[in-house]
């Protein structure tokens, strides 16, 4: 497909993506891609999301409208990671760590905090504290 082929006022292709056919789709040309800027939403403060922005092309110059998108800091991160070329495991790593006490990786919404806050597995945990036996049914 090249620029040509894109209609601005319906630029989803054709067949292609039917779960977001009903969403808005945008289309941004080469000479409008410098429209596209990402960085901190304030004065660049420490924890302060960041915005990308854009201007779609429409029909009418005067009818274009920027589009701004707030990314939180765990959302830039995985537009970063969605960008890489990397695999399904290096993706995963954003939401895995390493368990602190045994080295495996762990789920993060399966993890527990161990004594120094790190993530774990609840087996882990369990092994290392002497849970009590009521424990093993949650693990």
């Amino acid at each position: 497909m090249t620029e040509d082929d894109v209609d601005p006022e319906d630029p989803r292709p054709t067949g292609q993506y039917p779960r977001f056919a009903d969403s808005d789709w945008h289309y941004v040309p080469d000479e409008l891609a410098q429209t596209i800027s990402l960085g901190p939403a304030g004065d660049g403060e420490e924890g302060q999301d960041w915005v990308l922005t854009y201007t779609p092309e429409k029909r009418d110059e005067d009818d274009r409208e920027k589009i701004l998108v707030r990314l939180t800091p765990r959302a830039l991160h995985e537009l970063h990671i969605g960008t890489k070329d990397l695999s399904v495991q290096q993706r995963q790593m954003g939401h895995r760590a390493e368990c602190d006490l045994c080295g495996e990786m762990v789920d993060l919404d399966r993890a527990i905090p161990n004594a120094r806050g790190e993530p774990c597995y609840k087996r882990c945990w369990a092994e290392s504290t002497g849970a009590p036996d009521w424990f093993s049914d949650y693990v």
